[in-house]
């Protein structure tokens, strides 16, 4: 209140400051004035909402478009290789369920994989179907957390709730 009573109200009128401004005319035959736009570089994530903490890109756009995308990786990076160092086959397992909390199932599919390779173990036919139908079922709860992780990311909590409880 104080600081419009001391300015006369909202509405600034001119005084003797104001009255000495020389504003030009508006006139649409004078070309506007050439800018020289140069790229903007951005510096996306980790911290970044949409990032989710795993990523971060340095971007030079121009205008909306990315000319140059510089990713720096190994912002998720746990030393698994060093944890499994002294550990046999099968304890060595579980440190792959950490990797990522949706697709556990993969990662541990593929440490078993290469395991079976390595030491030319043939795995029975039903050890495979269980495998590719956890692999399936995985994946959906993969996408189930993709979608619900992009609606919040676009300011929607609710449906984030519901995929999170259906995975």
């Amino acid at each position: 209140v104080d600081f419009f009573k001391e300015r006369g109200g909202p509405v600034m009128y001119p005084d003797e400051i104001t009255s000495k401004w020389k504003i030009k005319a508006w006139n649409p035959e004078t070309p506007a004035p050439e800018k020289a736009v140069r790229n903007l570089t951005l510096n996306f994530g980790p911290q970044h909402p949409a990032a989710h903490g795993v990523l971060r890109l340095v971007l030079e756009l121009d205008g909306e478009y990315v000319v140059r995308a510089d990713p720096h990786i190994g912002l998720l990076h746990r030393g698994t290789e060093k944890l499994i160092e002294y550990k046999t086959y099968t304890q060595a397992l579980p440190y792959f369920d950490r990797l990522d909390y949706v697709s556990m199932m993969c990662n541990e599919q593929c440490y078993s994989l290469a395991i079976e390779k390595l030491l030319n173990i043939d795995v029975p036919l039903r050890a495979k179907y269980i495998r590719t139908l956890f692999a399936e079922i995985t994946r959906i709860l993969n996408h189930i957390m993709a979608v619900g992780t992009h609606a919040l990311d676009i300011g929607a909590m609710t449906p984030f709730f519901w995929l999170f409880e259906e995975r």
